[in-house]
């Protein structure tokens, strides 16, 4: 007995669907899963205030102000000039180079219009890095703690990145800070 070539053609792309499964589909991007960490105590978690300056993506995630005193290794140290602030700190190096960020450049200004750049013996203190490196297409994420007057009040971060082949810096991103 002769069979159709019809019945077999149907019969084969049955056979090949049934094996198949759904038709693969484009995968989307790739995003990391990074595990949540607790805030600190007194520290308000900052969502969505982020800005880039030259090649760095600078993300605040926490912010805390008016600490009188601030815990070290073995005794408590005030604040000697009236109290501390925190800046919890996500910097993501874009570039295919390495940069370091000016520490210095990192300021908290007040809403009096002062500047204040971090303290280095809290930052020490604090074991936090004095001369940040980010390597290329790399994140840091870390603290800036800046030591200003008790009646200060403190507005707005102003970050400012780099670029690997100028001298001149670009634009500092300028981010909100909510009322402490």
């Amino acid at each position: 007995m002769r069979r159709s070539p019809t019945l077999a053609l149907l019969a084969a792309a049955v056979a090949s669907a049934a094996c198949s499964g759904p038709a693969p589909t484009k995968p989307s991007p790739a995003f990391y899963d990074i595990t949540p960490a607790p805030a600190r105590s007194g520290e308000t978690v900052l969502r969505g205030v982020s800005g880039t300056s030259g090649d760095e993506h600078f993300q605040l995630l926490g912010y805390t102000a008016g600490m009188p005193a601030t815990p070290g290794s073995h005794i408590e140290v005030p604040a000697v000039n009236g109290q501390y602030v925190r800046l919890h700190l996500l910097v993501t190096n874009t570039a295919r180079t390495s940069a370091t960020l000016p520490l210095a450049a990192q300021r908290v200004e007040t809403s009096d219009g002062t500047a204040y750049s971090p303290d280095l013996p809290t930052m020490s203190l604090k074991r936090q890095p004095l001369t940040p490196d980010l390597y290329a297409q790399s994140r840091l994420e870390f603290d800036l703690w800046y030591d200003i007057p008790a009646a200060a009040v403190p507005v707005k971060a102003v970050l400012q990145g780099t670029t690997p082949y100028s001298t001149t810096p670009p634009p500092a991103v300028h981010l909100a800070l909510p009322p402490a």
